[in-house]
């Protein structure tokens, strides 16, 4: 199951610091979907997105507000006031991009071995040079993914299920069931908004933006992406199953980015499959995910 809506707001946190971390992915998130000034930033859309609830979203965007980046408007919510393309928010981004490097290289390392089971918040500070507020939201958000907890007292321990040869492989098994069988539950129906939204990301990523992304941002649009596909079954235990495993995968995926011929493939994959789906060919659609899924994880981004 998803984490919940208290867990997900003890990753986001409280305060000014948590406030301006959530304002700067949701710059980095509109600088991805080509926002510009005028343009709403719907809560629940947001919130989909960063995998959060929509407390952290306000606290968000009011930080973005009190920047200069949002304004508050009656029964409009908010709305950009300038473009995350400029300098100011590129600022913002880039702290952002910097706590992504930081969740890589402790990714990175585990996987590779290269950190005990048991650590402290000292021994993390000194290796990867973070202040203890940087370490905290870092511990926080790997918490919730579910693979380091607290130590009773002091410490932390990584979760050896999450490290095992075998879990990568369960979890791609467990999606090519799920995926394919939330398109042919009877009533499926992935509206033409959807698909063209869908669409309209997946060409401009491969029209270049893909070069511009960070892991994060690579890893968080192909899992938009599937989960966006798995509503369409109108349940919403499909979505909350996709998203959980999503959380543990992406300790496997950060590890294998290198590949962006690989990933434009998948991109190419995906258009293929919205195609299948706008007009209506399920069971089509469905082998083709089952496809998809089946491919070696080259990138662990599908």
């Amino acid at each position: 199951m998803p984490a919940s809506d208290s867990s997900r707001n003890r990753s986001a946190g409280n305060g000014s610091d948590r406030g301006e971390h959530l304002a700067g992915l949701i710059l980095a998130l509109a600088r991805r979907d080509g926002m510009k000034a005028g343009d709403r930033l719907i809560e629940q859309r947001l919130a989909d997105a960063l995998d959060v609830s929509r407390a952290p979203i306000r606290q968000g965007l009011k930080a973005l507000e009190a920047a200069g980046f949002a304004r508050g408007e009656p029964n409009r919510g908010f709305v950009l006031t300038r473009s995350p393309g400029t300098g100011a928010a590129r600022s913002a981004i880039a702290a952002v991009n910097r706590a992504e490097k930081s969740y890589a290289a402790v990714a990175a390392d585990l996987l590779a071995r290269r950190l005990p089971t048991d650590v402290t918040e000292a021994e993390l500070m000194r290796r990867y040079a973070l202040s203890r507020t940087e370490l905290q939201r870092l511990l926080d958000r790997i918490a919730v993914e579910g693979w380091i907890a607290r130590l009773p007292g002091y410490g932390w321990r990584f979760t050896e299920t999450v490290l095992s040869p075998e879990a990568q492989t369960q979890v791609a098994a467990f999606r090519t069931v799920i995926e394919p069988a939330a398109i042919m539950q009877p009533g499926y129906q992935l509206g033409l908004e959807v698909i063209t939204r869908l669409r309209q990301r997946q060409e401009r990523i491969l029209a270049g933006e893909l070069e511009k992304m960070t892991i994060g941002e690579v890893y968080q649009f192909g899992c938009e992406f599937h989960e966006e596909i798995a509503r369409g079954a109108g349940n919403p235990f499909f979505v909350e199953s996709l998203r959980r495993v999503n959380s543990i995968r992406r300790l496997f995926a950060y590890r294998s980015f290198a590949d962006r011929n690989g990933m434009r493939r998948h991109i190419a994959e995906h258009l293929r499959l919205l195609d299948v789906l706008e007009s209506g060919r399920y069971v089509e659609a469905a082998a083709l995910m089952t496809r998809h899924l089946q491919r070696p994880l080259s990138i662990g981004a599908a």
